[in-house]
């Protein structure tokens, strides 16, 4: 693979300087979020959004910057480094998604109404799929009437629904069959309500019921095979969501070293004793080989190479990062002591924040069954012996 160490330092001062005192202030009143769950401040996101950071990866049909996968990934691994806010990032990728998928739709009239206002941060987007049941079992329905529809049903975890404008929304209709569509927050019928979850509770996470929506037929954004539609978004999520936290994972590693290099035992400073040493030792390695697969994937996915439900580089690398950043914050707790546990509050956050990693968007389990099954469905198709073991 390509040495991009170049690249990451172009990116690290593009995150500087275009975004860097906001994401700061972000990370300023995250211990006093955290307690009360509340979001970033509407003010921050508003001014993020108006310095370009939601709509850099966009299209540039509809405003963006239209930068490649391999450079936005990289910036959102240097927000995670810079911002104390881990749910920031995951706030702004689900919402700019939405803007992509719309987009993709090619549908002028959907792409004015909420493509553009949502990467120019005037409207927020959540994706309301979860259920807290597989995707043939959901009960969330839409039903016509006449010539437009009725929604029915709750959906119970929307990343950022608290800061939503409108939902991209997946029910079944009346023959079974899922659905995508866009549900506004002002809908008569439409109820947010504030969830609790064990992370990321700076994410304005909430839960949807929705009795007796009616919604015109324009904003049937999928009319079938809505769950292949909802797999690509939870795909690209595979992807985004370990970018970031392999930042804050850099900085983690870093704020040890310090920590330990300043603190005396036995004489010298801690960071020297041997078993530290190998723990940082093996803390970096976690860092490094998680970047290298996160960064083949995504230079995958940029190349056009990638399967849109289901990818095993993609899918193999968020399984990879996620246990190494989990070791990284594991590690930190262990070699820091009694600092770790009583002398900082970040790093239980972190621990609490990112142990969604390996549950996200398919869960470490599942994707070691789907991609252990892709692995004998190649065999069979490439050689169809064992012979060579």
């Amino acid at each position: 693979m390509v040495d991009c160490s170049g690249q990451r330092g172009e990116i690290a001062d593009l995150v500087h300087t275009r975004w860097g005192p906001l994401l700061d202030e972000v990370g300023r009143t995250v211990v006093e979020r955290d307690e009360t769950r509340q979001p970033p401040p509407p003010e921050l996101l508003d001014a993020l959004a108006a310095a370009g950071l939601h709509r850099l990866s966009l299209p540039a049909e509809i405003g963006g910057e239209g930068v490649d996968v391999l450079t936005w990934g990289m910036v959102l691994e240097q927000v995670g480094y810079r911002c104390e806010d881990s749910a920031l990032p995951m706030i702004i990728n689900h919402t700019i998604d939405i803007a992509r998928f719309v987009h993709e739709s090619g549908r002028a009239d959907l792409i004015e109404k909420y493509a553009i206002p949502i990467g120019t941060g005037t409207i927020g987007a959540g994706i309301a799929y979860t259920e807290d049941a597989d995707a043939w079992s959901f009960r969330t329905v839409l039903r016509r009437k006449g010539d437009d529809f009725v929604l029915s049903g709750f959906k119970s975890y929307v990343t950022a629904g608290l800061m939503s404008d409108v939902f991209l929304t997946y029910p079944m209709d009346e023959a079974g069959d899922m659905v995508a569509c866009l549900v506004e927050r002002d809908d008569p019928g439409v109820t947010v309500t504030p969830a609790e979850p064990l992370g990321m509770r700076t994410a304005g996470a909430a839960a949807l019921t929705f009795e007796d929506v009616l919604l015109p037929a324009e904003r049937i954004l999928q009319a079938s095979d809505g769950l292949t539609h909802a797999q690509r978004f939870l795909s690209n999520q595979r992807l985004w969501i370990t970018c970031a936290p392999l930042g804050r994972a850099q900085r983690v590693l870093e704020g040890c070293a310090a920590r330990l290099s300043a603190s005396i035992r036995y004489g010298e400073p801690v960071a020297e004793l041997k078993n530290v040493e190998s723990t940082l030792g093996r803390m970096y390695v976690a860092v490094e080989s998680a970047r290298a697969m996160l960064y083949r994937a995504l230079s995958h996915v940029g190349a056009g190479l990638s399967e849109p439900v289901f990818d095993p580089i993609l899918s193999a690398a968020k399984y990879f990062a996620a246990e190494q950043i989990r070791f990284v914050l594991e590690s930190a707790f262990r070699v820091l002591g009694g600092y770790g546990f009583y002398g900082t509050p970040h790093l239980g956050r972190y621990m609490r924040d990112f142990s969604g990693l390996t549950l996200v968007a398919g869960t470490n389990d599942i994707l070691e069954v789907n991609l252990g099954a892709g692995v004998v469905a190649r065999s069979g198709r490439n050689n169809g012996s064992g012979d060579q073991l």
